[in-house]
């Protein structure tokens, strides 16, 4: 399991890197080289993120699923600030326990 986690979080890291060269002409490469750079912790924060998000409880995988859907969400329709994605990424996270 953890040789098939790190192999699929490199995969992803990967991901995030190179399709941005795939969507890009050879000329344009010079000058978004920054926009590259500026991309790089979104590939590392998700490396990092996502393998806790699903083992964050093991007899419940829901858990973790259901707060990452949560925090996905709300960073990305509503643009919440960290602190609120935070607060109910881990409410979310006690209901679903609870329940």
């Amino acid at each position: 399991m953890t040789i098939l986690l790190i192999l699929g979080m490199g995969i992803t890291t990967f991901l995030f890197r190179f399709t941005p060269l795939l969507l890009i002409r050879k000329a344009e490469v010079e000058e978004r080289k920054n926009w590259f750079l500026e991309n790089l912790p979104l590939a590392v924060l998700s490396a990092l993120t996502i393998p806790g998000i699903f083992q964050v409880d093991e007899e419940t995988p829901m858990v973790g699923i259901a707060a990452g859907l949560v925090a996905v969400l709300l960073v990305f329709v509503k643009k919440v600030p960290l602190f609120g994605v935070i607060i109910a990424s881990v409410t979310v996270a006690v209901i679903v326990k609870i329940l």
